[in-house]
């Protein structure tokens, strides 16, 4: 009992449905009743209060102790739409920082689906000192915001929510800050980064096998440099609680002399980061510890052997990694070294800790429409017909370069009339975040879908973000020319995984656009939200009749951009001010320039003459 904490679960569920957990124990089968099993997609693993291996001490009041195994299934069935759980856990371990380990934090922003961010918290404070503990992240659920966001891996502690700090909260009041913290809350991680002494004193190269999830992300920037006249690739980034930074084996400023093999020798950057995208679940880096490239410069003695060893070490508890050195090389050249070996085991799958990925497979898309808080999302990530989107995307199923969509216009949920776009994008992955977007589809992954899968997250200064043309709640009608329309969730998100192993991905989406009441002429204003370094979707033209006092012309929108879909600007509209400041004196290139520094909102005073050609 000293190592066990406890918490009480309450699950609400229609009648006739089940919680979807699997009970073992009881009385007869020699064992206290324990959760062996949560359905992923049941409402007992959507809540985030559960984890396989809780015991069960009573249901709804009633003490399980003296009740057979078909007793405990039973009552379970029947106990009604509202059910409390009496829950006993085993207790996180505690990690120490000196042991082989150094902790470092990192910010993390999610966004709840079903009001949970997807993971289960354990421990807190405690009268008991034996069973305090801090609050620890012992499960990530497949799916959930957490994982789709990639940073935050079972074993993680849980600092503070919303700069709420929780140091010395119990676990029922962790579990209330989190429920009542809003839709979109940042969370301060504690993780664990292993110490590599063995890298920090090595004399020379080293070759690092790291561990990962298939499709994961190592999170690592690549760049180069110059060294002795020769163009080398060098570490430039390293994302913080990535697979990279907890190894504690790579750090910025190491030469990467080799990926899986092939040397670096004449490859260009692009290329590089390729073969580090294409990386097989093991990834053998060849590297130059950062402390190490001076001293490359001047070479060790030609032919001196300095050791052989071996030597095993503990990784966050459950990685053990194994460092065998065949310390002899002749030259600083990599083609002409042996080289020492730093290798990481791969854990049992259930304790590896190596997963991180800008797309984590998943097995169910995590949440369904019904469940999203409608107040905090736009509008268009409603669906304002999905009989008529499939048809529509039926009708150009063959026609993936059509502009406007054959459907007429519709009322969305704000009570606007819209109506429906498509266009391509074109996005280039960025070695840290990908593609930067997350997908929503129906509540089982496996199903197909009857409407296509929504954008539900932007990665902030991501190439989503950064293209202008993609929103929240864009359906996505095809990836890479194949439609999504009779695919799964599944399916659909393992094209996403392919392309960012090529680091390209051509979505073809759809997208409302405004249907604004706009009249032939006259003069009025436009206002435009703004991202920092995401363009608005407008050209500005002097022509070349122009005299001092005439005003500037829109030239060109980017199709799907903030400015073409308010539906109301048009090629040949007159900019006579922006934000108040009046354009009739200014150069084509001093407005691009106040447009560029303007921030959140952009106020546009447009003028339309009868005829704008």
């Amino acid at each position: 009992e000293e190592f066990k904490g406890s918490t009480i679960v309450e699950l609400m569920k229609k009648e006739g449905t089940t919680l979807g957990l699997t009970v073992s124990g009881g009385i007869d089968k020699d064992g206290k009743p324990r959760v062996s099993n949560l359905r992923q997609g049941g409402i007992a693993a959507r809540s985030d209060q559960l984890d396989v291996g809780d015991y069960i001490k009573s249901v709804n009041g009633i003490n399980l102790t003296k009740f057979r195994h078909d007793e405990i299934i039973s009552l379970l069935k029947n106990v009604g739409e509202r059910v409390v759980l009496e829950v006993e856990y085993e207790l996180p371990p505690v990690s120490v920082q000196g042991s082989g380990l150094i902790f470092r934090t990192v910010e993390v922003t999610l966004h709840k689906e079903g009001n949970t961010f997807g993971f289960v918290i354990r421990g807190g404070a405690h009268d008991d000192r034996n069973k305090s503990r801090p609050v620890v992240i012992t499960c990530v659920r497949p799916g959930g915001p957490a994982d789709r966001e990639g940073t935050i891996k079972p074993g993680d502690r849980l600092l503070s929510v919303d700069g709420i700090r929780l140091l010395g909260t119990t676990h029922a009041e962790a579990m209330s800050i989190l429920k009542q913290c809003g839709q979109e809350a940042t969370l301060l991680v504690e993780y664990d980064v292993s110490v590599m002494d063995s890298v920090a004193t090595a004399s020379g190269p080293l070759l690092v096998e790291v561990a990962k999830t298939p499709g994961a992300a190592l999170g690592v920037a690549l760049t180069t440099s110059m060294c002795c006249n020769k163009q080398v690739i060098v570490i430039d980034k390293i994302k913080s609680a990535s697979i990279a930074d907890r190894c504690g084996a790579l750090h910025v400023g190491d030469h990467i002399l080799s990926i899986d093999g092939t040397s670096m020798e004449y490859c260009t950057l692009a290329e590089a980061t390729q073969f580090l995208a294409n990386a097989a679940d093991n990834v053998k880096l060849e590297i130059l510890p950062h402390h190490q490239t001076r001293l490359a410069l001047k070479g060790p003695e030609h032919g001196k052997r300095i050791c052989s060893k071996k030597q095993q070490a503990t990784y966050l508890g459950c990685h053990s990694i194994l460092l065998t050195y065949h310390h002899y090389y002749n030259t600083c050249h990599p083609d002409h070294c042996r080289i020492p070996a730093l290798k990481f085991q791969k854990a049992p799958p259930q304790k590896s800790l190596l997963v991180s990925s800008s797309f984590s497979p998943t097995s169910m898309s995590a949440y369904s429409l019904s469940s999203l808080n409608m107040g905090t999302l736009p509008r268009s990530l409603y669906s304002t017909s999905p009989r008529g989107t499939m048809m529509r995307r039926r009708m150009k199923k063959k026609d993936f370069k059509s502009s406007l969509s054959l459907a007429s216009s519709t009322v969305g949920l704000a009570g606007q009339v819209v109506h429906t776009e498509t266009t391509e994008v074109v996005l280039t992955a960025d070695p840290i975040v990908g593609f930067g977007i997350q997908l929503q589809g129906s509540v089982f992954a496996t199903e197909t879908l009857s409407s296509p899968p929504l954008i539900s997250y932007i990665e902030s200064d991501s190439p989503a973000e950064r293209c202008g043309v993609l929103q929240i709640g864009d359906r996505i009608v095809s990836i890479n020319g194949i439609p999504t329309e009779d695919s799964t969730f599944d399916e659909a998100n393992q094209l996403l995984r392919d392309s960012s192993i090529t680091n390209k991905v051509t979505l073809e989406i759809e997208f409302d656009v405004a249907e604004s009441v706009i009249p032939s002429s006259g003069t009025f204003h436009v206002k435009l939200p703004k991202k920092h370094n995401v363009e608005l979707g407008i050209t500005i033209s002097s022509p070349s009749s122009r005299k001092p006092g005439d005003p500037l012309v829109i030239s060109d929108i980017k199709k799907g951009s903030v400015a073409h879909r308010t539906g109301t600007l048009e090629l040949g509209d007159k900019l006579l001010a922006i934000d108040n400041i009046r354009l009739d004196n200014c150069s084509m290139e001093d407005a691009v320039q106040i447009l560029q520094h303007c921030e959140d909102l952009v106020k546009l005073k447009i003028r339309k003459d009868e005829d704008n050609s």
